[in-house]
């Protein structure tokens, strides 16, 4: 083949490896800029949208820490873009593996481990007043237009404080098995002075129903056995039967 007839051939691995080199060093301050929605905001970013940090990440004015990334070679090769996050907070931390479709739409999240106080996630992600020790260990999450269809794992929330409430509930234990079908997550006190059996379900985008036997736990002050008498249906023996969900 003359020069000639390789000069095209030439230019358009030229002109792909400039594309390549662009993507490849797009410096991550920028892309924040571009593609983060409005509530996201970060400061001290460095590096690229390839492998970079955070010195501060905040979402809808709350400090969550500081954030690093790093993208895996893999998932690029399969057209799946992969990263590996990590958050850390003075007192926490959580660690995960995402994975974007080319939809764009949805996220594969796995090996999601992760340690926090509740408080440090209200009000941006939680209601405001929700406080308590969170630990997570999910193997899978799936995400499709910001709605959980996949859950598979396990959480736990300690000393666990609601708007309300006028004392600490929990230990709780949130069990997701990895079976097919909507999430659910199997509900079990595992001390403290509420008991609570029961079942969190999510049938379909944007519903939910929690439903859940509550009793007097171990040592139970005078007041919250007094105040179950008001809460949900009577099994008797103490016992109260707690349905709530999405629906009207």
């Amino acid at each position: 083949m003359s020069f000639a007839a390789r000069r095209p051939v030439l230019v358009a691995a030229g002109l792909l490896a400039l594309l390549v080199g662009a993507v490849a060093s797009f410096p991550a301050r920028v892309a924040l800029g571009w593609f983060a929605p409005p509530e996201i905001r970060a400061w001290g970013v460095s590096g690229t949208i390839w492998q970079g940090r955070a010195a501060d990440l905040a979402v809808a004015g709350q400090a969550l820490g500081t954030l690093s990334w790093d993208a895996r070679l893999g998932g690029l090769l399969a057209l799946r873009p992969t990263w590996d996050f990590e958050l850390r907070q003075p007192d926490g931390f959580a660690e995960a593996r995402v994975a974007l479709f080319p939809d764009g739409k949805r996220q594969r999240i796995t090996d999601l481990e992760a340690a926090l106080d509740l408080a440090t996630l209200a009000p941006a992600l939680l209601p405001s007043g929700v406080a308590g020790q969170l630990r997570v260990s999910l193997q899978r999450l799936m995400i499709d237009n910001g709605w959980p269809t996949e859950i598979a794992g396990r959480a736990a929330v300690a000393q666990l404080e609601l708007p309300g409430v006028i004392m600490p509930l929990g230990p709780f234990s949130f069990i997701f098995p990895d079976e097919p079908g909507s999430p659910a997550a199997e509900i079990v006190s595992t001390g403290g002075p509420l008991a609570v059996d029961g079942q969190v379900e999510l049938p379909a985008r944007g519903q939910w129903r929690f439903s859940a036997e509550l009793a007097p736990g171990e040592n139970p002050p005078p007041e919250l056995v007094r105040g179950l008498v008001f809460v949900g249906e009577d099994l008797g023996e103490g016992r109260r039967r707690l349905v709530l969900s999405s629906e009207p």
